[in-house]
Formats: C-alpha cells, sequence, structure tokens
C-alpha cells in the first residue's frame, strides 16, 4: 500500500500536504471525482464507504474513553481534522442504515462524538444528527440507542431545550431499565438531576444525584461517580449550603485528580471559588482556585470552563468597582455565546452587561440589558437566573424611583427563591438590602409591604405581560445605585485590582500582549486596556518602567 501511494504521488495524482503537523494525502479533485464514477460503475461504491464509515466509527470509539483524561485536547484535534471525514460517515450510515433497516452503527457512533461535538462547538450538528438516528430506529431495543438517547438529551440541555431533554433522558431511562444496565441507568438520573436543577426543581436534583451516585458506586463507576459528587456539591452551593458545597468542592477535586480526569478537577476547582467568592470568602484563595482550574480547561481547551472562568471573573471585578473589565468580559462570553449558538451564554453576557450598564448608573441600558437576559432565562426555564434578573430589574426601578415596580419583582423573586430553595447569596446581600431600604422610605413601610406581597402572588408569565415593565421612568434625579467594592489588599499596591497584579507580573517577564492574552484567557484588547489602567495608578508611561515598579516592589 505504501508503494502504491508513493507512485502515485510520483505522477502527481496524488498529494501531500501537512495539517497541524500531521501528513495527509489528497487526490486531486479531477482524479476524486473519476474514481468516484468508476467506484460507481463497478459497483463497489457502497462496499467503499461502508468501510470508510466503519473506520471512523472505530476510531470514534476508540476517543470516547479518553474524554476527560490527558488525552482530551488531543483527540478532540485528531477528531477535528476528520470532521469531515465524520460528517461523509455518519451521512453513509444514516443512509445505509434505513435501506437496510439497521440503524445500530448510526446509533453507535452518534454516542461515541458527544463530546466531541460539545468540545468543538457542534452542538447543533450533534443534535440534528442523533435526533434523525433516533427517529429512524423507533424499532430498535438495545444499549446503541438507549445511549443515544443521552446523548441527544445532553445537547438538547446544551441547547436550552430542557423540556426535551428531559423526555429524551426519560427515553434512555426507561430503554436502560429494560436492559438490565444500571450505568445507563445511572447516567440518565444524572441527566434528569442537570434539568431539574436548571428548572429550579433543587431538592429534586438533589434526590436524583444521590439516586446516580449509588447507582454508580454500586458498579464501581468511580469516573461517574466522582461527577455525581460534584452534581450535589454544585446543588449544595446553589441551597445556600456554602461551607458545606466548599468541603465538597475540595473533596471533589481530589477525587478527580486520583482519576486523572483534568476535566472534573478543572470544573471542581472553580465551582469552588464560586462557593468561596458568593459567600464572601478571601479573595486571594477565590482567585488562587480559578486561575489553577482555568489552567486545565485551557489545556483541554474547554468553551464550558472558559466560559465559566470569564463570568466568575467578571463578578469579582464588578465586587472591586471594576467596571471596564466586566464590560469587556461581558462583550468575551457574548462571543462565545454567538459562536457555540449557546443561549445561555448569551443570556449571562446580557446580564454581566446590566450589571456594568447599573453601576455605571446607566439604568435605561440597564433596564433593557436584565429584559433580554430575563426572557432568555424563561425561554430556557432556568428559575434561579430568572430571579437574580428580577431583583436586578427590581434595584434599576429603585435607582430610577419607581418603587412600587421594585417592590412587586423583590415579592415575585422571592417567591420563585423560596419555591426553588436557593436564597440570594451573601456577596450581593449588602447592595440589595440597601435598595429595599431606599424603595421601602420612598413608599412608605405599610404600602411596601402590600406592594411585596402582592408581588409574591405574580406569576413569571403574569409579570412578564405587564406592559409596565418594559416602560422605564427617566427621572430627573435617579438614585445611584450601591456598589460595594472590594478594596485592595495589602498585596495589591498602588490600588492595583487583582487582575491587574497579574497582568503586570506578566508584562513584567517580558510576555506580548499577545502572549498575556493567551495566558490568562482574555483579548489583547483587554490587556491593553488593563494596562492603561496600570500605567495611570503607577505614574508611569512604559513597560519599562511598569517592569520596575513590579520588581521594586517583588510582584515578579
Amino acid at each position: 500500500m505504501f508503494e502504491e501511494a508513493a507512485s502515485l504521488i510520483d505522477k502527481s495524482l496524488l498529494q501531500q500536504y501537512e495539517q497541524e503537523g500531521e501528513p495527509r494525502l489528497q487526490f486531486l479533485e479531477t482524479i476524486h471525482e473519476y474514481g468516484l464514477e468508476c467506484m460507481a460503475e463497478s459497483g463497489e461504491m457502497e462496499a467503499v464507504q461502508r468501510a470508510h464509515a466503519m473506520y471512523y466509527l472505530q476510531l470514534a470509539e476508540e476517543a470516547e474513553p479518553d474524554f476527560g483524561s490527558p488525552k482530551h485536547a488531543a483527540w478532540l484535534k485528531r477528531l477535528e481534522r476528520e470532521h469531515d471525514n465524520l460528517r461523509a460517515a455518519l451521512r453513509c450510515l444514516l443512509e445505509q442504515g434505513e435501506r437496510e433497516q439497521s440503524m445500530e452503527p448510526a446509533l453507535r457512533l452518534g454516542g461515541a462524538l458527544r463530546e466531541f461535538w460539545r468540545g468543538r462547538d457542534q452542538i447543533r450538528e450533534g443534535f440534528y444528527f442523533l435526533m434523525q438516528a433516533l427517529e429512524r430506529s423507533t424499532e430498535v431495543v438495545s444499549s446503541a440507542r438507549a445511549k443515544a438517547f443521552n446523548a441527544a438529551a445532553n445537547l438538547a440541555i446544551d441547547l436550552g431545550y430542557l423540556d426535551q431533554g428531559e423526555d429524551l433522558s426519560k427515553g434512555g431511562q426507561r430503554l436502560y431499565q429494560s436492559l438490565g444496565d444500571a450505568r445507563g441507568q445511572a447516567f440518565s438520573l444524572h441527566q434528569l438531576q442537570m434539568i431539574a436543577r436548571l428548572k429550579g426543581d433543587l431538592r429534586m436534583a438533589h434526590s436524583l444525584a444521590e439516586e446516580a451516585l449509588s447507582l454508580f458506586q454500586e458498579i464501581g463507576d468511580r469516573k461517574n461517580a466522582a461527577w455525581s459528587h460534584f452534581r450535589l456539591a454544585r446543588l449544595a452551593r446553589a441551597q445556600g449550603e456554602y461551607a458545606k458545597a466548599c468541603v465538597l468542592f475540595e473533596e471533589n477535586a481530589a477525587m478527580h485528580e486520583q482519576l486523572g480526569n483534568k476535566e472534573g478537577m478543572s470544573y471542581a476547582l472553580m465551582h469552588w471559588a464560586e462557593a468561596l467568592f458568593v459567600s464572601q470568602g478571601g479573595i486571594a484563595t477565590v482567585q488562587t482556585l480559578l486561575d489553577n482550574g482555568i489552567a486545565l480547561s485551557r489545556e483541554l481547551d474547554m468553551k464550558g470552563g472558559i466560559s465559566f472562568y470569564i463570568n466568575l471573573s467578571a463578578q469579582i471585578a464588578l465586587s472591586q468597582g471594576d467596571i471596564a473589565t466586566v464590560r469587556l468580559l461581558a462583550e468575551e462570553l457574548a462571543a462565545i455565546g454567538r459562536e457555540t449558538n449557546d443561549q445561555e451564554y448569551l443570556a449571562e453576557a446580557f446580564f454581566l452587561s446590566g450589571q456594568a450598564a447599573a453601576a455605571s448608573h446607566d439604568y435605561a441600558v440597564a433596564h433593557t440589558l436584565y429584559l433580554e437576559s430575563l426572557a432568555s432565562f424563561r425561554r430556557m426555564g432556568i428559575k434561579m437566573q430568572c430571579a437574580f434578573c428580577l431583583e436586578a430589574l427590581a434595584s434599576v426601578f429603585a435607582a430610577q424611583r419607581d418603587p412600587t415596580w421594585a417592590a412587586r419583582l423583590w415579592g415575585v423573586a422571592e417567591s420563585i427563591r423560596e419555591t426553588i430553595g436557593s436564597p440570594l447569596p451573601p456577596i450581593f446581600r449588602a447592595e440589595y438590602e440597601q435598595a429595599v431600604a431606599s424603595a421601602r422610605r420612598q413608599l412608605g413601610k405599610q404600602t411596601f409591604l402590600a406592594i411585596w406581597a402582592m408581588g409574591r402572588t405574580m406569576t413569571l408569565e403574569h409579570v412578564l405581560d405587564e406592559p409596565g415593565l418594559t416602560k422605564i421612568p427617566t427621572p430627573n434625579q435617579p438614585e445611584p445605585l450601591p456598589i460595594h467594592p472590594v478594596q485592595a489588599s495589602s498585596t495589591s499596591p498602588a490600588g492595583l485590582t487583582v487582575r491587574e497584579v497579574e497582568v503586570l507580573r506578566l508584562v513584567a517577564q517580558g510576555m506580548t500582549d499577545a502572549q498575556v492574552a493567551e495566558k490568562l484567557i482574555i483579548s489583547p484588547r483587554t490587556v491593553n486596556w488593563h494596562l492603561t489602567s496600570i500605567y495611570s495608578k503607577l505614574l508611569v508611561t512604559s513597560r519599562s518602567a511598569a517592569t520596575r515598579y513590579a520588581v521594586e516592589n517583588n510582584l515578579v
């Protein structure tokens, strides 16, 4: 075979080229078309296509166990290079499977490629293929079809199709039960837990996570048991049990480390950082956990981890009064949302932009952005985020001296939080209470409480149908929303923020703007903005002067 390929290359019928350092072979287009015609005429086309598809099925199934391991990024890159071949294989298996009434290979390939689609921002493509395979295999009872159900459910959740994801998860669960597959049943429970959490049924989510954990432990599946343990930690944080959550996240990071699962370690560390941050833990520890987590996400090229890092970094910047950084991070999150077509990322980006606008007293813009975010989270059915949006909108109304709408929205948000069992995190409580006190003063205590109580009886849909919600008043002297920036610590001289110290240290090490941006997962424009701020605070005008300051102050 090698001699034949070399002969074709010598005759210029086959071209050799490199793709990301790997040698590849490609026929000239005319030769390729001629070869296809010859195969069609000889009746060999279907057999060749089948052999091609089965090769890529084998490759996908070889890659699947290594997702989340140190080989994760390498496999993603390799499959990305083969993306066109994988698409051809998927089409072939669908078409031949329908003709031969055997969709098993198509179902297997779809199930094996779930993490590839998620890791390479092809979620919609993967979901479309899996739904076709499932719709064309309604009579099939096999583990491959059950796995395809779960893979499709996972992608549906990523797309914000929570109801469809729930139906698919239950379909997979029923099929796994009929097959007596405990691991599959546990994974279905794991998916249903995610959906229950997103829909705001935290008690049900907790029960499902515990059931999944028990099943995974019974069958000795340590990897998935660690993921179920992670879900329990995240639920503890959502339910306001921050000390418990931090302990669980620490345990979970150790569990994933023992398994060599860098993906799991990344998420455990960053969610631990969030639990510590929202419970007003030490900012230095928060930043260390976050940095360690993002390093792993960057190594694995995990868009989900990178997006989480951006979102939490923006909240930290907001707590420090660093509004410009919040705006830039919101733009980066929105860019990822547009690139991946992830509606949750876009909704979070709108919310962050709204927070930046409100902190700058641009209440009309904040009002519009919060409404957009609220509408998106409502469409996806993510109740916890709806509560945050309502509280943010209420604060804007209070600042614009419309305490009636403010009290009403706080009442709706409080009702949602009580229903789902998720209290407002401590990090946001001081600002919240100050805004509530302002509205109470404007209305008077009794009127304020009556309107609040009325809000508690309203559904989210009822509130969104009210025309007054979209019409924000513009008084002459709006009352500024309170901002409670974290004071610079002794490790942040000259009033530099935590992020500015990070940038300065890397610049002092001789890194270019592009290298700093890559290291911190931010854009070069954001680095440039930070440098402008650093120069201003240090009263310097060059990188060399800033570097000298960093050395003299033991920052490097």
